[in-house]
Order: structure tokens, then sequence, then C-alpha cells
């Protein structure tokens, strides 16, 4: 066993160890043409005073065109919310190879704190030797999400954050934290990922799970109109929903990847997108309300949650695969700590986990449309139907989870934390 730990971890590092040398390859030209370009000249036209109109592209042309030259590539427009632009203000100070690698240094150190922050609030850990527990981190890394957000300098660092310590706030018995951070972190950069989060958030049927969301919420937007006003939201709502017509959809990771696989760019593959991706938000909500009273279900029901809220987005790609990082590091330590091991049930988990990186692989080597059309989605739905599974086969909660009857709405198990009092529950 010790043998196959060592050569999971040691394939997971070199793995990481390869994104590493590959990203440090990167050139002028390719930084250039990298997705951080549009967060560079975002958070450059709101240091320069625009931030009513940092989304106007006839600002953003010319600014993009100055940065990239002598490269004629067009402009890649900035549709990240205004508190993004705000967050990475900072690195526009520096010449735009130099906040490249500093920034997605910076998102690679958050994807590894995400992974260090789901370890260690995973039920039973403190069981498993530290070298199972570095393997599984080394093994969650080597997502392909990883490498993408490092070559793109892509924002997938903050959410996977988000998801791990709101995934540790619930174990931990504080939903109204999960709830603000989960919002938070989501509305910072990518909210469209969070489309199956926050149906779970809702599913779990918990006030102050619900009431801490809703807090997040209000104070993005609060922090969103000081940054950039009444005009600067407007702005990015605007961008945000013509960017689901700009870009192809048969090259996306979620299920709008496979209408466009089918019936290309037009509004049937919107209508057909829009439906599958509601039918994954209501399974996403009934994950919560499985989770709900049953702390053992966590890990599954939040990690397809994820899973759900990828395949739900209306714009998701390679990067951000990454999403699921952290789920794979709390399901592994999860799994590995259960008393008498769970082999089978670890090893769909894996062969999942290869699965996806192989078809994302596969998706980009191929430009994801010829000649079987895009596969990763596909892969997708067999993880969450995986974890969806998993969840339900946890069953009926032990009496040692349960006080007076009744379990705790979140938490770890109550004979691992006597000295914690458990939360009473709150009906919806």
């Amino acid at each position: 066993m010790e043998r196959k730990r060592l050569l999971a971890g040691g394939l997971g590092g070199a793995l990481v160890l390869a994104y590493l040398v590959l990203w440090l390859g990167v050139g002028a030209l390719q930084i250039g043409r990298s997705d951080f370009t549009s967060t560079y000249v975002g958070a450059t036209l709101l240091r320069e005073g625009h931030g009513a109109s940092m989304y106007n592209e006839a600002l953003q042309t010319p600014l993009h065109a100055a940065l990239i030259a002598p490269d004629r590539e067009g402009n890649l427009p900035f549709v990240n919310p205004p508190l993004a632009a705000a967050l990475a203000l900072p690195v526009s100070l520096l010449n735009l190879d130099d906040a490249y690698r500093v920034w997605s240094l910076l998102q690679f150190a958050l994807l590894v704190i995400s992974v260090v922050v789901a370890i260690r609030a995973a039920p039973r850990r403190a069981s498993l030797p530290p070298i199972t527990l570095a393997a599984i981190g080394l093994v969650a890394l080597a997502c392909l999400g990883t490498w993408a957000t490092l070559l793109l300098g892509q924002w997938d660092g903050v959410s996977a954050l988000g998801l791990a310590v709101a995934y540790a706030c619930l174990r931990h018995r504080r939903p109204a934290a999960a709830g603000a951070v989960l919002a938070v972190t989501a509305l910072i950069a990518k909210p469209h990922l969070a489309l199956g989060l926050a149906a779970f958030v809702i599913g779990v049927r918990d006030r102050r799970l619900i009431l801490g969301a809703a807090a997040g919420v209000a104070a993005s937007v609060l922090l969103s109109l000081l940054v950039a006003g009444p005009g600067g939201i407007a702005g990015f709502v605007g961008s945000a929903m013509h960017s689901t017509t700009r870009w192809e959809l048969a090259n996306m990771v979620s299920l709008v990847g496979i209408s466009g696989s089918i019936a290309g760019n037009g509004t049937a593959s919107h209508v057909l997108a829009a439906v599958g991706s509601l039918v994954a938000i209501v399974i996403a909500a009934a994950l919560g309300s499985a989770a709900r009273n049953r702390p053992a279900r966590l890990e599954a029901a939040l990690a397809g949650a994820a899973v759900l809220s990828l395949l739900a987005s209306p714009h998701a790609y390679w990067d951000d695969l990454a999403l699921l990082v952290p789920a794979l590091a709390w399901s592994f330590t999860a799994l590995a700590a259960r008393p008498g091991g769970a082999r089978r049930l670890g090893a769909g988990v894996v062969a999942a986990w290869i699965a996806i990186s192989v078809a994302a692989f596969v998706d980009i080597a191929s430009n994801a449309a010829k000649p079987w059309g895009v596969l990763t989605p596909w892969v997708l739905i067999g993880a969450a139907a995986l974890a969806i599974a998993t969840c339900y086969r946890q069953g009926a909660p032990p009496p040692s989870e349960m006080v007076d009857g009744v379990t705790p709405e979140m938490g770890p198990p109550a004979e691992l934390a006597p000295d914690v009092r458990p939360l009473s529950v709150h009906p919806a």
C-alpha cells in the first residue's frame, strides 16, 4: 500500500513539476495572447480612473494593442466583475510579462492552499500518515486545470480556495461563514461557475448558510458599487451577457459544449444548454437537501455540486476544471480515512479524475470539435453521477452522529469532536 501511495504521489508531483516547467517556457508572444491580458487591461483602466467605463471595448482595444505590440492579436475583452479589476490592480503597476508571472504564481499558490485547507478539514484525516496526505495533495493538483490556470493566468485559484474554505466552515459547523465565503469568492471573478453551488446552498435549507451567502452577495455588490459605480456594474452585466455569444460553444467544458458540438453556435444550442443547465442546478439543490442533517454525505454532495456547477455554467473552459482540485482533495482524504477502507470507490474516483484530465487534454489537442466533438463535459457527467451515487449510498446517519435523536446539520462526526457543542437544527 505504501508503494502505491509513493507511486501516486510521485506521478502527481511529476505532473505538477512538468506544468511549472512548461509555464516557465512561456514566451512574450504567448503571454500577450493569454487570458491574463484582459485582467491586466481591466485593472489598468480602473487604476487610471475609468472604473465606470472599463468594459468599454473602445477604451480596451488601443490599450491591449499597445501591450502586445508588435503582435496584432485582437482585443480580449475584460468580462470579470469590477472586484476582479480592483484585486488585480497592484500587478498592473508591473510590466505585462512580470505581472503575468506574479499573477500565475499567485493563482497556483491559492490552488495549493485550497488543497491544504480541504485535506485538513476532511474527517479523520489525522488517522492518515503524512505520506498519504502528501500523495493526495499532489494527485489533486495534477489536474489539467492547474496547468491551464498557470498558462493562461486565469482566476481559478480564487474560486478553488473559496470552495475549500466553505467546505472547511461547513465541516466545523460555521454555516454562516461558509455561505459568505462562497458568495464573495464567486463574485470576485467567476460568478457563472457558482450556479450549482448556489443551488446546493439553497437545498441545504439552513437559514444561517443562506443568510451568510446573502450577506456575502450584498457586501460584494456594495464593494462593486464603490469600485466602479452603477455604470461599471451595468457594463459588466452587458459584457457577461455578450460573452455567451462571442466564443465557440463547442470548445467549452460545460453542457453548452455538448449542445455546441451538436447544433453549432445558434439559438438552438443555447436553448438546449439552458435546459441541461437547469437540470444540473436542480440536481445540485437535491444534493444539498440530501446532505442536510447527514454530515457523512457532505464530501460527496458538495463535490457533486461543484461538478454540476461546472456543467451548468454558460461559459467554462479547461482552466475552470481547477475548481474541482479541492473537491478531489477532501474526497480522497475522507475515503482513505474510512474504517475498513473504500478501495472500489476510491478507484472509481481516481479513474474519474484521470478521465477528466485525459478528456480535457484530448479536447485541447483536437480543438474539441473534430471528429468526435467535445469529450470533457461527458466525462464530467459521469463524475457527477459517481458523486451522486456515493452521496446516497451513505444512507441514514449512524447513532454516533446523533444528538437527542437529531443529527447536527454539518460538522465532523460526533465521536471526533466531543469538545464541540453540536448546533441545533434550524427548520426552514
